[in-house]
């Protein structure tokens, strides 16, 4: 089955219809292009395959929520998902265990209070990313909002862009630590101060992870914020027209980027928008210094006299009953606004400082983590084989018994970032984590076992690299004590200020090895040496 084919017979956008349809009848028998195109709405099928179950992905432009939104999603999850929520790395909501007689329902009710699953999936633009606590924040460099939003409405349901070759992703942000991690989407655009003290924004292009990871790379220009939106519509554009239509592995945009590099990408931009952009005095951004990008915790606000609260939501997995809790608690005790975050966490803003007691009063009494300890900030979760065709591995328990592990283990003088991914295609993004954890079958003692390959010293800012595979597989009931293990010996051997990142970077792959299991491994030339004497 050719996705170009089925897209050139019928654009993505046109399945609506055809959905309500097999919603109506309660049909499973989805024909395999009707249910190739689900995707343009959210709509997946998950493991089992069987069971005839569909997750459905909830777009939220910049994470930014209302609390009838939330509850909504809330409702939706009890009556429809088991209960059962998850917040992604682009600050969706996806539902799981949904009917396909559950999708009417689900499309009509969040339609209904501003909400939609159009392009959440699909080749198409997806999600756009925003700083989660922009307009509050007291240090962002722009208030980015309202550009999201003027944003999200040119691509979303504009059949000018809902046939590009692969998935588009874009971030937009005035956060000065990069939150949004422009590094790694098709389009990072992030604010940056000009020698007048105004705020401009640059531009990266060509970022991506999955099987091939690549960093963005820097368009070398500065925007205005009124050339935001043009400038977005006219890279995706490029995209549409120029991208790899015949080899999907080769299909996304950082390959294009790879192919032309950036002098020739950014004429062809110039050529279509008809004017030169202004070209910024360094080809490259300066890296962001700061590693803790998550937002966690009480934190002042711009406006004096209110907060915003940062809570873990430990790999995102929730609930209905959680979430409308939530609600409740940001009405009572601040303005109501909600957002959720791309480390797939949840803040609430506008506390004021009458309310702060009060407020984290009911959310220890609920439950709520606003103080987590550092391994909860960690880590991040995909979702895994609960519900991932794709997966080889379990995600969102590993992830809870790796942090009740590791709390455990002492606290950490550096803010590390974790990934618990099912597999290779780094939904999880592993690949720019401190520690990456991949998930994989291994045959140990003639059985096959659940395991997962280990990353080390990914991260971006100052040091921006991919974690280097090290060459070891850890079977999953022995990742807590291992990640122990080599956290206990970055503690003691840690060179003054030393990052755990930089202290993987100074370390072998042997030394990460042995750490990680406590066992001595030979070097090559060892081996070499107890094979010449067992000949003798």
């Amino acid at each position: 089955m050719n996705i170009e084919q089925i897209k050139k017979n019928k654009d993505g956008l046109d399945i609506l219809g055809d959905i309500y349809r097999y919603s109506a009848s309660g049909n499973l028998q989805i024909a395999p292009e009707d249910e190739a195109l689900f995707r343009w709405y959210g709509i997946y099928t998950q493991r089992p395959a069987e069971d005839g179950m569909f997750m459905v992905r909830i777009r939220v432009p910049g994470g930014d929520l209302s609390p009838k939104q939330v509850r909504v999603v809330a409702d939706l999850a009890t009556e429809h998902g088991r209960d059962l929520v998850d917040i992604t790395v682009r600050q969706n909501f996806q539902l799981h265990w949904v009917r396909v007689d559950s999708l009417a329902d689900i499309l009509d009710r969040l339609r209904e209070v501003g909400l939609s699953t159009t392009e959440a999936c699909g080749d198409c633009v997806r999600n756009i990313l925003n700083c989660p606590v922009s307009g509050v924040d007291a240090d962002e460099l722009y208030d980015t909002t309202a550009l999201i939003r003027e944003v999200n409405d040119l691509f979303e349901g504009n059949r000018e862009f809902s046939n590009l070759p692969r998935k588009f992703k874009i971030a937009i942000t005035g956060c000065p630590v990069h939150c949004v991690y422009p590094e790694i989407n098709d389009i990072g655009i992030f604010a940056v101060r000009t020698e007048n003290g105004q705020a401009a924004f640059r531009a990266r292009i060509g970022g991506g992870l999955s099987t091939t990871p690549r960093f963005s790379k820097d368009l070398g220009v500065l925007i205005e914020p009124s050339d935001v939106v043009e400038l977005c519509a006219t890279i995706a554009a490029v995209f549409r027209d120029e991208g790899n239509r015949e080899n999907r592995k080769k299909a996304r945009l950082k390959f294009l980027v790879e192919q032309w590099e950036i002098p020739r990408f950014r004429d062809e931009i110039e050529s279509r928008l008809g004017r030169k952009l202004k070209r910024a005095p360094d080809p490259d951004a300066a890296p962001v210094v700061e590693r803790d990008r998550a937002h966690l915790g009480v934190n002042r606000q711009a406006v004096p006299g209110l907060s915003y609260v940062g809570l873990s939501v430990l790999g995102g997995r929730t609930s209905g009953t959680a979430l409308r809790q939530l609600a409740d608690l940001a009405t009572e005790y601040g303005s109501g606004r909600i957002r959720t975050t791309n480390t797939q966490n949840i803040i609430l803003l506008d506390v004021p400082d009458a309310n702060l007691t009060h407020l984290e009063r009911e959310l220890d009494r609920t439950g709520f983590d606003y103080r987590p300890g550092w391994s909860k900030k960690a880590i991040i979760a995909c979702s895994g084989i609960q519900f991932c065709k794709l997966a080889l591995a379990e995600t969102k328990n590993r992830a809870a018994e790796l942090n009740s592990i590791l709390e455990q283990s002492g606290g950490m003088p550096d803010a590390v970032r974790i990934s618990v991914t099912g597999c290779p295609n780094s939904c999880g993004q592993h690949h720019i984590c401190d520690v990456g954890l991949e998930g994989s079958t291994t045959t140990i003692d003639g059985a096959k076992r659940e395991t997962f390959q280990v990353f080390l010293g990914g991260g971006v800012g100052v040091h921006e690299t991919f974690g280097r595979r090290i060459g070891l597989r850890i079977p999953s009931e022995n990742l807590g004590e291992s990640l122990a293990r080599l956290f206990s010996k970055y503690k003691e051997e840690r060179r003054a200020t030393e990052t755990f990142q930089e202290f993987c970077l100074r370390q072998s792959n042997q030394e990460l090895s042995e750490a990680l299991t406590g066992i001595s491994i030979p070097t090559q030339s060892e081996l070499v040496c107890d094979a010449a004497s067992a000949s003798v």
